[in-house]
């Protein structure tokens, strides 16, 4: 194996050792042992190993990676669902057990820590952090400008608590400022009461773009090291911040689109807006970018968002990937999996449909391991 580094000793390790879920998609009553390091899934497609993943990560998350609607996580049928993880932790040589219990019951979601009832889902947030590889990560590419503030939000979050309760505040009062467009309508709008809701969410908005750019500008060198390590190319990729704060505050782009925002009923500039921009040799990605190259930036964005975790909490994520070995080849899969079996990850769920294909790819490590076939 290869030999821990001495900073590792400070990091933080979080291990999933038990899992069951019951009602949870198409599992009816399933429970598993975990090791500490590789833990593969396979089976045929239906047998519902991607769902076991998605597991771990709306335990982690408290919301599904795939379903933004949490009745259609209830197997068909039920009227409930329950997720239960014995998480183990250990560092500066002290341990620590977590028993959390994700349940949705009559509609309503909550979550238990140790046997205590969080009084808001949102506390959980940052907990057990996760990194999930799937195919369905080319709509950070392709999709609308929704999906990279999801990513770059759901990054920051999990580092900063204070960030998140700006989006949720954020958010409240953005949506306070379109009812209040929209309710008056084809009157003479109160400017005073628009000038208050301008003030309000203004400052917030600031503070969403300031965090924004200094991830981006922490982000930008991890992802371009991994990019080349996995793409094997001189080529030089670039994420660029879109905002129309980069060079204005959020008061003045209300002021400026006021009278604009009144006729479209909506606020059409800020926070809420923002893009990133994904290039490849000074293109438009999603333009001019090959299969290739495509799959190698998602997986590079992925592999970078894991070395932000685990360098602003001290904490290894844990690393999910599913069916990784359909996106790229087999020279450069075994170079990945190579570095994953590195002390530099932590642990680790492979999901694929072929066992043989995952034994392979390991067998080379000296690694805890630990395989899973699942049948339908």
């Amino acid at each position: 194996m290869v030999a821990i580094p001495d900073y590792e000793v400070y990091f933080r390790w979080v291990i999933l050792s038990h899992l069951r879920l019951h009602q949870f998609k198409n599992h009816e009553n399933s429970s598993f042992d975990f090791c500490d390091k590789i833990n593969s899934i396979s089976g045929p497609n239906g047998s519902g190993k991607t769902n076991i993943l998605d597991a771990i990560y709306t335990l982690s998350n408290t919301k599904s990676y795939f379903n933004h609607i949490d009745q259609q996580l209830i197997q068909f049928g039920r009227e409930e669902y329950s997720l239960k993880g014995l998480f183990h932790s250990s560092q500066f040589g002290s341990n620590l057990d977590l028993d959390f219990l994700l349940t949705l019951q009559n509609k309503k979601k909550s979550l238990k820590k140790n046997g205590k009832l969080y009084s808001r889902l949102l506390e959980h947030i940052g907990t057990i952090q996760t990194v999930f590889i799937t195919p369905y990560d080319i709509s950070l590419v392709f999709e609308g400008s929704e999906e990279r503030r999801k990513f770059i939000d759901f990054t920051i979050s999990q580092i900063d608590k204070n960030y998140l309760l700006a989006l949720v505040d954020y958010r409240k009062y953005l949506d306070q400022r379109n009812a209040f467009l929209r309710n008056n309508f084809g009157r003479n709008i109160d400017s005073l009461v628009l000038e208050s809701f301008d003030v309000k969410i203004s400052p917030i908005a600031d503070e969403i773009h300031k965090a924004r750019k200094s991830f981006i500008s922490e982000f930008a060198p991890l992802f371009d090291e991994n990019y080349k390590f996995i793409s094997e190319s001189i080529e030089v990729p670039q994420i660029e911040y879109l905002s129309p704060l980069n060079n204005r505050t959020m008061l003045s782009v209300l002021e400026e689109n006021r009278a604009s925002d009144i006729l479209s009923q909506r606020t059409a500039l800020g926070v809420h807006k923002d893009d990133i921009e994904f290039m490849l040799n000074d293109q438009v990605l999603k333009k001019f970018g090959s299969q290739g190259q495509i799959k190698s930036f998602v997986i590079a964005l992925k592999i970078a968002q894991y070395q932000y975790f685990k360098k602003n909490s001290q904490q290894n994520p844990i690393l999910l990937l599913d069916d990784i070995f359909e996106k790229i080849d087999a020279q450069r899969s075994q170079k990945l999996m190579e570095r994953m079996c590195s002390n530099e990850f932590g642990q680790i769920f492979i999901s694929d449909t072929h066992s043989e294909r995952i034994i392979e790819h390991f067998k080379p490590f000296d690694v805890a391991q630990k395989h899973f076939n699942l049948v339908k």
